[in-house]
């Protein structure tokens, strides 16, 4: 498994090396041994567009995942806006680099075949409770 994380934003210097090591752990539980992972950091204006062009939504969001094809080795792409997830988790209590991993783990969720949107609430409940155990073995090793 690769695991490759891009910073292309401007909002904040968050620790790559600890988002890497954040996740492994995350990356273990879930078996996602043989499949990359590439990760995008970046701004509202960059999320905006993405949601805009694949959504239709014209507003920045927290994170976005794009599956992709599992046959080729490559489980997906998964963005995250810091510019928002940094004010969202530190009024929270939690670092940056924690506030990241967990919008994360709800993309590679998402990429696993999780959803919460427009299902019923027991299909959602269970993502929201695995991205919450999850986070929990996180928070256990920081």
């Amino acid at each position: 498994m690769a695991l490759y994380i891009f910073d292309k934003q401007h909002f904040a210097a968050p620790d790559l090396e600890s988002l890497r090591l954040l996740l492994i752990p995350v990356l273990t539980e879930l078996e996602i041994v043989d499949l990359d992972i590439e990760i995008e950091l970046l701004d509202d204006h960059q999320t905006a567009q993405l949601n805009e062009k694949f959504f239709s939504r014209s507003r920045p969001t927290n994170v976005i995942s794009f599956p992709l094809d599992k046959e080729s080795g490559h489980l997906g792409n998964v963005v995250v806006s810091v510019e928002t997830v940094g004010p969202e988790t530190r009024a929270l209590g939690y670092t940056l680099e924690e506030g990241i991993v967990y919008y994360l783990i709800h993309g590679i969720l998402h990429l696993l075949g999780f959803e919460h949107v427009d299902v019923d609430l027991e299909v959602a409940s269970l993502m929201e409770k695995r991205q919450d155990e999850l986070f929990e073995l996180v928070l256990n090793r920081s």
